[in-house]
């Protein structure tokens, strides 16, 4: 292996320990928060106890929007578990597209902020994402 193979081998080993130290920050920072803020140890938000990191990760996205008053505790559950489903169906393997953690969910996010402005068929967020995921690829 020559000498830049395995500096760009090293960069990349580097670069996917970053985005799952960070990615394992902010669920740790959210399940802090659902922990220790007194908001979140009523009955109503006892769903939240049975979300996985990636779901975690994305409540805490979207707990930005429910604090702005933008979406309901209802909806924030729903778009909780939506954009997990999404993100699971939509998005192909690592091995296909070869993006990070982090970039997966930024394709997903990058959709939803899209929802929030104008209504998409199923297939048009299929779409949507496909070409999210290509933009990502030609920039690595």
């Amino acid at each position: 292996m020559s000498s830049s193979a395995k500096t760009g081998s090293t960069e990349f080993v580097k670069s996917n320990f970053e985005n799952e130290v960070e990615f394992s920050q902010v669920v740790k920072d959210g399940r802090r928060i659902l922990e220790i803020e007194v908001e979140y140890q009523t009955e109503k938000w006892d769903w939240t106890g049975d979300l996985d990191d990636a779901e975690i990760f994305i409540f805490s996205y979207l707990l930005y929007d429910y604090k702005k008053k933008i979406l309901s505790l209802r909806r924030l559950k729903e778009s909780v578990y939506t954009l997990s489903l999404l993100r699971q169906k939509m998005i192909p393997s690592h091995e296909k597209t070869e993006l990070t953690l982090l970039e997966e969910f930024q394709v997903i996010f990058t959709l939803y902020e899209k929802l929030k402005h104008e209504e998409m068929s199923w297939e048009d967020c299929e779409e949507y994402v496909m070409e999210q995921i290509s933009a990502h690829q030609r920039t690595n």
